[in-house]
């Protein structure tokens, strides 16, 4: 749908009208996919909560004129692709674009010190003003900051075991215009180089070389002969918080790569990047190290609409979806279970459930802290594929999580095998306790609530293998035979700990 189709229809002025002439709409022709598919995407951030709250307010002005107008309808219509789907295979760990993609199992699990590159960046027509002292106290300070630095959320959800560390240097200024790299299009077009972001980054790169900026090949965390985090921070917005009709003159914060890498020292390369605005905080930073680094994807809707089902994945109860933006992005929220256990970060303790003796066992869950005990489990079944298995975890209000929207045990299930596309088969999903499937609507301003944890605020203190009630949720994998987990006497103390009794059920 085009612009002028877009005031037709409504007879009111959309804020967002201009996305309808963006690749960043969903509403393109085979065509336009076909050549889409040629080139590589961007990988960026959702649009902030603002940004949903502007599209909400326009669309209560469309519904007098429309009646029986759904939100959705209303997003349909306008073109618009909701904040976890509106680009195709954004913030995937690889350098090069690809189809699609299981979920992402690292390469090598990341412990000890990680050195991070940052490079600011201004341009003749938006210079930098903060001082170079600010990013260092965001991005690497101790305990300096009230909300924390991004040293000290990985600090915390490592358990000690990640020690983030680095160098910025700048303001350096760029041989082109911010206008030229931003090109009306957020520089987030790939067939618009060399106006567009990885040109940015490519000057960034010659520019820092040539004023003697050293590349230590301590940069390369993961062994491959790249620099694992290259931070670009440019003066100027970002545009994932800006008004949708001015966005097209900032840019769009993401993960990318370059579209020629480039030695920077013996046997190092900068390859891929990440780049944010001046105004950056601790979330965006954080989530975007996540896929640098940690190789995690995102973990909502990838696929930008394709299939006609978007979803929020693990809303906010994960960094590396909607947590990112926990304390409006002052205090992100932790990583999920599974991406914590793929780094080794957190004790894992794996049950199979057919294999408790009596067919029965009671656990208590301590909650998250640095002190010793905290652990996650993986139940497996004989029901399940090798892929699948569930993981609970116990999260509480405090430290980094302290924005949560609520509290007690999580229940996810993990298939390894699957991608995040659709809310039928994802790779990683919240069982949510009450039933009310809000993660997978995208379209209701709900990306998690204290309902989803157990017992949480609905005090649900059972998880069975089959319900009768279709939207009461279950230990099975949909399409599989039955699980015969069952979880009951979910309890949770004052003190954060939760308790519950496994059951087994042979089934036939």
């Amino acid at each position: 749908m085009n612009y002028k189709k877009c005031r037709a229809f409504f007879g009111i002025p959309l804020i967002f009208a201009s996305l309808c002439t963006y690749t960043f709409a969903s509403v393109v022709s085979s065509e336009e996919k076909e050549a889409q598919s040629k080139y590589s995407f961007p990988k960026t951030v959702p649009p902030s909560p603002q940004v949903i709250s502007w599209l909400y307010a326009e669309y209560l002005d469309a519904n007098e004129k429309v009646e029986k107008l759904t939100f959705k309808d209303y997003l349909k219509l306008a073109g618009y692709v909701p904040s976890c789907s509106h680009q195709e295979g954004r913030d995937n760990v690889s350098i090069e674009s690809s189809g699609i993609r299981r979920i992402s199992i690292p390469s090598k699990p990341v412990a000890g010190e990680l050195h991070v590159k940052v490079l600011l960046i201004d341009f003749k027509d938006k210079v930098g003003r903060l001082p170079r002292k600010h990013y260092e106290n965001l991005l690497f300070s101790d305990k300096k900051l009230l909300s924390g630095s991004m040293k000290d959320y990985y600090k915390e959800v490592s358990l000690d075991k990640v020690s983030i560390k680095g160098s910025v240097h700048g303001w350096l200024r760029m041989p082109n215009p911010y206008s030229y790299y931003t090109n009306g299009e957020s520089g987030g077009e790939w067939g618009s180089y060399p106006r567009n972001a990885p040109r940015m980054a490519e000057d960034a790169v010659k520019v820092a070389l040539k004023k003697g900026i050293s590349f230590e090949k301590e940069l390369d965390v993961l062994d491959n002969g790249i620099i694992t985090a290259l931070f670009l921070i440019h003066a100027g917005s970002g545009a994932e918080r800006l008004h949708p009709s001015i966005r097209g003159n900032d840019i769009w914060s993401h993960k990318w790569n370059l579209r020629t890498p480039i030695q920077v020292s013996p046997g190092l390369h900068a390859s891929t990047y990440l780049t944010v605005p001046h105004d950056c905080d601790v979330g965006v930073c954080s989530h975007e190290l996540g896929h640098l680094a940690f190789q995690w994807d995102d973990f909502y809707d990838p696929n930008y609409d394709e299939d006609g089902k978007t979803w929020d994945g693990s809303g906010m109860w994960d960094l590396m979806a909607s947590g990112s933006y926990g304390g409006g992005g002052a205090r992100p929220v932790h990583p999920a279970a599974l991406h914590k256990m793929q780094h080794k970060w957190v004790e894992t303790e794996t049950i199979d459930a057919s294999t408790m003796e009596g067919d029965k066992m009671s656990l208590t869950l301590p909650p998250f802290t640095t002190m010793p005990g905290y652990k996650i489990i993986k139940l497996t079944s004989p029901a399940f594929k090798p892929t699948q298995y569930l993981l609970l975890e116990n999260r509480m209000r405090v430290g980094f999580d302290s924005r949560l929207p609520g509290e007690g045990l999580l229940v996810w299930k993990v298939d390894e095998s699957k991608e995040m596309f659709s809310p039928d088969s994802p790779g990683l999903q919240l069982v949510q306790a009450d039933g009310q499937h809000d993660l997978e609507n995208a379209f209701d301003d709900n990306q998690g609530d204290g309902g989803d944890p157990f017992p949480g605020t609905k005090n649900v203190v059972d998880l069975n293998d089959e319900s009768r009630d279709p939207a009461r949720p279950i230990t099975s994998f949909k399409g599989g035979a039955l699980s015969g987990i069952n979880l009951s006497d979910i309890t949770r103390a004052l003190s954060g700990e939760v308790s519950f009794t496994i059951t087994y059920i042979k089934r036939d």
